[in-house]
């Protein structure tokens, strides 16, 4: 199976938000609970494009001969002091965990960020998914706190690290 890490285009949009559904009723470590996640192709379509068109935003997708299998949403701030910062978000297909694509992802979007000069990338991650913390390790990312029953996941209060890449920049 081939892969390939690349930027999102709008023609992307109906394998992506079919790649999204499936990865909020996989997971109880995304954002999003399955029934209230709505998005349309087209409401799909215009956040790839406003993703792809911010200097301090993009949108990777990981592909194989089947379609998107995992995406990374990099998120910045739109105001002059978020501008040199970015926030990202990660999903990968559960049959296809365990493979390197989320660590893919992560250097693809670090050496992106750096690419576009930014300062600083970050994320959150819940404090008891091992397999995600320690991709962002390895990938040269510091916990810098926690954000204490930050989410309501399944009933319960759940915590997560804040964790960030700070570029040394010349």
């Amino acid at each position: 199976m081939t892969e390939l890490i690349r930027v999102a285009t709008p023609e992307d949009a109906g394998q992506l938000l079919t790649l999204r559904r499936k990865l909020f009723a996989e997971s109880n470590t995304m954002l999003w609970e399955p029934d209230e996640f709505v998005a349309t192709e087209d409401d799909e379509r215009r956040r790839i494009k406003l993703l792809t068109s911010a200097r301090n935003c993009t949108y990777l997708v990981a592909c194989c001969d089947a379609g998107p299998i995992g995406l990374l949403f990099a998120t910045g701030g739109a105001v002059n002091r978020l501008r040199n910062s970015t926030t990202l978000a990660l999903g990968v297909a559960k049959e296809h965990e365990g493979k390197g694509i989320a660590t893919r992802l992560v250097q693809s979007a670090l050496l992106w960020s750096q690419q576009v000069g930014l300062r600083r990338v970050e994320l959150t991650v819940h404090t008891d998914h091992m397999r995600a913390i320690g991709v962002y390790l390895r990938c040269g990312f510091q916990v810098e706190g926690v954000r204490r029953s930050s989410l309501l996941v399944d009933g319960r209060y759940v915590d997560e690290y804040l964790m960030s890449v700070v570029h040394s920049i010349a």
